[in-house]
């Protein structure tokens, strides 16, 4: 883990699970995958992408999870984007997430999948 890793992991209120199953990132109001959860946490998430996230802006997201149970709804979430960098080979981006608006409901599921 880098130093700056290691800062903002200090900072958080709860750790964040790594998370098993492909879980899709969705712009709710492009309509765009901005990429792939890896982490998530009660308070926030990091995503891995092929196009960088504009920093301090808030997104209306979609949590899309790719299961056999057809019926799975996605987790919808207001969000902050807090950082964003490239990965060393300046294919990906990783991008840091601060969770400003999620339902009850939803908020169970993120609880659930954090253990």
């Amino acid at each position: 883990m880098s130093a700056f890793e290691n800062s903002f992991q200090e900072m958080r209120g709860h750790n964040r699970i790594e998370v098993s199953e492909v879980i899709c990132v969705t712009d709710t109001q492009t309509g765009s995958v901005l990429g792939q959860l890896v982490n998530i946490s009660e308070e926030g998430f990091m995503l891995l992408g092929t196009q960088p996230v504009t920093e301090d802006n808030i997104f209306q997201l979609s949590l899309e999870f790719q299961t056999e149970d057809s019926d799975a709804s996605p987790v919808l979430i207001g969000v902050e984007s807090l950082w964003c960098h490239a990965s060393s080979d300046q294919t990906q981006y990783w991008s840091g997430f601060y969770i400003i608006d999620i339902s009850d409901e939803d908020l169970e599921r993120v609880k659930h999948l954090t253990g």
